[in-house]
């Protein structure tokens, strides 16, 4: 009998909560564990660092409405690539306060979204010009309004953020050193060019101080 990819998906989640615990505890067993955290990975792995996701082929489990399995100051880097914007505000703030947490003093996260400014500019005057517009999947959107439902409601997208909101996120969470970067580029050696979405519009690292 084959499984729906509904099921399927449901099938993995459910492992992935059952292995959460132990893919920790594999974590702080290990001798050679790494400081440098890749939340929602994907099938984009960067080596030397714990690439994890919610998929039980990750290094690590991670829920972003849970504690991550990291203790405090443990951490030098955190990175992440057009995760945030797919939960909710609140559940936002929680994982960048544990983040804050995880992390050791002088520690960074990079986080890299898309733009809730330049979508709204693009919306308002060169809608076609954005990249993804062109994709062929994409080739039936006709109108504006149609370009931005689906900018706002597919993906699973349930937050989209801007320079203010994602600066008042990050104070939430505790951190009061950070800034705006541009695609690719970092004062952090390990924090170059690790984007792979053109529409990673909206790039900031904070400091844990």
């Amino acid at each position: 009998m084959r499984i729906s990819t509904k099921n399927k998906e449901r099938l993995k989640l459910f492992a992935c909560h059952l292995l959460f615990y132990p893919f920790a505890l594999r974590y702080q067993l290990d001798r050679n564990r790494f400081a440098k955290l890749h939340v929602g990975c994907g099938t984009n792995r960067f080596d030397g660092w714990i690439n994890a996701d919610i998929d039980p082929r990750a290094d690590m489990i991670v829920f972003l409405q849970k504690k991550l399995p990291f203790g405090s100051n443990s951490l030098e880097i955190i990175y992440s690539e057009h995760v945030l914007e797919h939960v909710s505000y609140a559940r936002c703030v929680f994982f960048l306060k544990e983040a804050y947490r995880t992390l050791k003093p002088n520690g960074v996260i990079r986080i890299s979204m898309p733009d809730l400014d330049y979508l709204i500019d693009s919306y308002q005057n060169n809608w076609k010009e954005m990249e993804w517009i062109s994709w062929p999947e994409y080739s039936f959107i006709k109108t504006r309004a149609e370009m931005i439902n689906i900018a706002f409601r597919w993906w699973g997208h349930q937050h989209l953020y801007n320079k203010e909101e994602l600066a008042r996120a990050l104070r939430e969470a505790g951190f009061t050193t950070f800034a705006f970067q541009e695609y690719g580029k970092s004062e952090f050696k390990d924090l170059i060019g690790l984007e792979t979405r053109s529409d990673s519009k909206l790039i900031a690292e904070a400091i844990k101080k």
